[in-house]
């Protein structure tokens, strides 16, 4: 019996040993590297690292930090380039193992080659619905500008000043559309490089339901915060977050109007190393073709909006490794979910639902 767990042992050895997966074990009491396979030592001399336990943790400060809260089970996936090659690497704490942690590492080149790809066709796709929107939403403004220039310019001594305060007004509301579209082209140049800190999602939201109150008040909507403690903070860039809330909300009470019983509830909860933050209202919902044309550029059904709020929140969750989400149905209402990175939270703390009305 004895040998037959030895010879499992050993077989089971050899084959993490040679899998085509690096594979590391640190001994976190004893500062060691208590084990690493072959694959891992490739991976390693690719990024030029050191392969001792001091250079490694160094390395992996981040983290290791993170896995050190006991809600988290396995840190975020770090990235490193290195001589035009991609890796990344995952650690994991080892369950009734305290003192030891596994780190996982992959040459992931190839993925991220497809992934730039697929990216760069997405961009193409959406590159004929920016020209088009160009066109229509500038184009338009632009020719009532030109037309009331000609008619001033072939009438000017034969209009009243009345009349001709009539024709500046038009273009001044003219420029004034175009000046809105050009600002919505400017945030997809904001936060290129986005400055990411843990946030308390309790904290911030009712922060910003507060800046809401007025419009929440007026229409009395019923907001409810309920964000279960695991799921309560994530590492974000809070400029970029508030940016998208702001624009989901602002859909939300537009959608609520009219609505009877409204309710606009906050819904956090975690699901491994993410937190998922669900936005959800009682409104008038969206139909099928419209949630799927959500993410369009200019796409939009609001008099006066331009269609690039939701392109521009996705862009800027992209860049804080977050995602975002959309379902809906008519005359049921809207639920938006956001996909954020955890982080450990500074202290004990603990989120209670909250009601606000």
């Amino acid at each position: 019996m004895s040998s037959d767990r030895t010879e499992r042992s050993e077989i089971f050895s050899e084959v993490l040993k040679n899998i085509e997966t690096g594979i590391l074990i640190l001994d976190l009491v004893n500062r060691i590297v208590f084990f690493r396979n072959n694959h891992a030592e490739k991976c390693l001399d690719f990024m030029n690292t050191s392969q001792d336990f001091e250079n490694l943790s160094a390395m992996m400060m981040t983290e290791l930090e993170q896995i050190k809260n006991p809600l988290v089970s396995k840190s975020t996936r770090a990235i490193i380039n290195c001589d035009h090659r991609t890796f990344a690497y995952t650690i994991y704490r080892l369950e009734g193992f305290k003192q030891y942690v596994g780190v996982i590492i992959q040459d992931v080149t190839d993925q991220s080659r497809l992934e730039a790809i697929d990216e760069a066709s997405e961009m193409m796709n959406n590159i004929s619905y920016v020209f088009s929107g160009i066109r229509h939403e500038i184009g338009n403004p632009l020719n009532s500008v030109k037309m009331a220039l000609t008619v001033l310019k072939n009438n000017l001594p034969k209009l009243s000043k009345e009349e001709i305060t009539v024709y500046l007004e038009r273009m001044s509301n003219d420029a004034a559309k175009m000046e809105a579209l050009l600002k919505s082209f400017k945030n997809f140049n904001m936060f290129e490089k986005p400055n990411t800190v843990c946030v308390d999602l309790v904290e911030f939201y009712e922060s910003l339901t507060q800046l809401l109150g007025a419009d929440v008040r007026k229409k009395r909507i019923k907001v409810i915060i309920d964000i279960l403690p695991e799921g309560r903070w994530v590492k974000v860039d809070t400029r970029a977050l508030q940016h998208v809330s702001m624009n989901i909300l602002a859909n939300a009470l537009d959608a609520l109007n009219g609505v009877d019983n409204p309710v606009l509830r906050f819904s956090g909860e975690a699901v491994g190393s993410m937190a998922l933050l669900s936005i959800i209202d009682n409104g008038c919902g969206m139909s099928e073709t419209l949630v799927k044309s959500a993410f369009k550029p200019f796409y939009t059904t609001k008099p006066h909006g331009t269609g690039l709020g939701l392109v521009i929140s996705k862009k800027m969750l992209s860049q804080m490794n977050c995602g975002i989400d959309i379902q809906s149905e008519l005359g049921v209402g809207t639920t938006i979910t956001l996909t954020m990175p955890r982080c450990p939270p500074p202290g004990g703390d603990s989120a209670e639902s909250k009601i606000f009305i």
